[in-house]
């Protein structure tokens, strides 16, 4: 099942913040969930982001095999070689 809204912007859907938490994590990683939140809404989006929106983004990358979690709670981009 596809997450479109057409009646969303296109920086609030799951996919565009799946995308920005890929490439925020690849260069600071270890960062826990809540830390990657405060980022995304501040930093990344620049907009108040819907928690659930968070969560399916980080889900969608974990099936993706594009972060793994460490034994501390810190998020890690896989790297392809």
């Amino acid at each position: 099942m596809l997450l479109l809204d057409r009646n969303n912007e296109p920086t609030s859907t799951v996919y565009y913040i799946a995308a920005a938490l890929d490439g925020y994590i690849d260069q600071n990683p270890g960062l826990d969930a809540g830390q990657l939140y405060e980022v995304t809404a501040n930093t990344l989006v620049k907009k108040e982001v819907s928690y659930d929106f968070f969560v399916m983004a980080l889900d969608f990358l974990f099936l993706l095999g594009r972060v793994s979690i460490d034994e501390k709670g810190g998020l890690y981009v896989h790297q392809v070689a």
